[in-house]
């Protein structure tokens, strides 16, 4: 598995990763909703194998425009288009736009996002202060 290989492995097979990723969403429309280092395996001959395919979903292409955008808003810090971005991925409901800026969670998606972006990965992402930030937005 990729969480136990050799750093210069991961460097390499995260690249093929993300590229592998694009071309099935940009090209197939199929997302593999379940990437972590886990799911991925480098085989004997040094290619990635991905596992798991039991999260799927197919975005036709509307939607994988939508999503493409939506990534490029939080990595631009863009947020201010990230609401409406949630309403068309069908996230949130219609309308709904002002409540998820009066509830900070651009804010939440923002700082993780960026943390990710930052490098790092999920090991960057403290999991219980997502959990914390995300239950005082439904408290809100």
């Amino acid at each position: 598995r990729l969480a136990k290989s050799k750093a210069a492995d991961v460097t390499k097979l995260c690249s093929v990763a993300m590229n592998t990723y694009l071309t099935m969403l940009l090209e197939t429309g199929i997302l593999h909703a379940d990437p972590h280092p886990g799911n991925l395996l480098r085989t004997p001959d040094g290619k990635l194998c991905i596992l798991d395919w039991g999260l799927v979903t197919e975005l036709d292409q509307e939607l994988r425009v939508t999503y493409i955008e939506h990534i490029a808003h939080l990595v631009s810090r863009d947020y201010k288009e990230v609401p409406r971005d949630l309403t068309l991925l069908g996230f949130v409901p219609e309308g709904s736009e002002k409540s998820i800026e009066e509830t900070e969670v651009v804010e939440v998606l923002a700082d993780v996002y960026g943390k990710w972006a930052g490098g790092g990965g999920a090991a960057k992402v403290d999991v219980n202060q997502v959990y914390s930030a995300i239950m005082g937005i439904s408290e809100k």
